[in-house]
């Protein structure tokens, strides 16, 4: 198939991890060319004549600015894993390689001379204070954690390219999905009769069904009055022992352990509390505003979705 004959192209950046994994194919299925921008194009698998693999160092370049031209929408999920011990090399290693790619992206943007119609940059409910008594929607304030310095930082570099194109910032929860992420690890723990709950189990989850996630991101870039923060999750609160038990009912367990907040909060860069511990209510007000359609809008229903699978 000739490039010609595609109607959109999308450049996707981080693409290889759980949440591109699933909107490639949905991109694709949409009629979309896709480019996969990448430091390790060895390590991607694909025959898909839709799909070009181009080798990215992160670097400001001639070769970034030629991938950008001209294109529908430049997606980027880039970003070294949060999920690992805040020792402090840890976290330079997260901060650095979002604001560096983020900050190369945006700047190449702005040399493009037909730049993409669309920016859509992954950022994450972290903005918000990890400790919030309050409904968090995108005109709450910024927290003053690691996260919510890291994400304030990204989105700042994002929108230093808002002048040449439609930025939109996808505030993601906790993604849950079967084949990656935090739920396998609570599905399989729950499995095993080793289920527990991290301190009282109260603090608010902020998540969202991974098919859900994907369809908001279709969603947004489908939207040309789309712009600025959306919260990506679901439209009802769950605390972190709702989502335990609702696994814990439907594989018929126990939940037999606590780890004291105590010991949650040795864990170093104040990983126990912005982490385990965060309660964050946060309300997709604006995508409840757009009216988009939750397929798991409750949390029994997306647990028995995933584990029926």
């Amino acid at each position: 198939m000739s490039n010609s004959t595609f109607k959109k192209t999308a450049v996707i950046v981080g693409g290889s991890g759980l949440i591109g994994s699933h909107l490639i194919p949905l991109l694709v299925d949409d009629g979309y060319r896709l480019k996969l921008l990448t430091r390790r194009p060895e390590n991607v698998k694909s025959t898909n004549s839709k799909i070009d693999v181009i080798k990215w160092n992160g670097e400001l370049n001639d070769d970034l600015v030629g991938a950008l031209e001209n294109t529908d929408v430049v997606i980027n999920l880039a970003g070294h894993n949060i999920a690992t011990l805040w020792t402090k090399k840890n976290r330079d290693r997260i901060f650095s390689s979002r604001i560096h790619t983020t900050r190369s992206i945006a700047k190449a943007i702005l040399m493009c001379q037909n730049p993409p119609k669309a920016f859509v940059q992954a950022s994450a409910v972290g903005i918000y204070p990890f400790n919030s008594i309050d409904v968090l929607t995108e005109h709450s304030q910024a927290g003053n954690g690691f996260l919510s310095q890291l994400v304030s930082g990204w989105e700042q570099e994002t929108l230093a390219s808002s002048n040449s194109t439609r930025v939109v910032l996808i505030r993601t929860g906790i993604v849950l999905s079967k084949s990656g992420g935090f739920f396998p690890k609570i599905a399989k723990t729950v499995r095993l009769f080793l289920g527990t709950i991290f301190g009282n189990g109260k603090q608010v989850v902020p998540w969202i069904h991974i098919s859900d996630h994907i369809r908001a991101v279709k969603f947004l870039i489908d939207k040309p009055d789309a712009v600025g923060a959306f919260n990506l999750t679901a439209p009802s609160f769950s605390s972190y022992s709702d989502i335990v038990k609702e696994v814990a009912k439907y594989y018929r367990r126990p939940v037999l352990f606590k780890v004291p907040s105590f010991l949650l909060r040795l864990l170093p860069g104040k990983m126990g509390d912005e982490v385990f511990l965060a309660n964050q209510p946060v309300k997709p007000e604006r995508l409840i505003g757009l009216g988009f359609a939750w397929s798991f809008p409750t949390l029994d229903k997306a647990i028995r979705n995933l584990l029926d699978k």
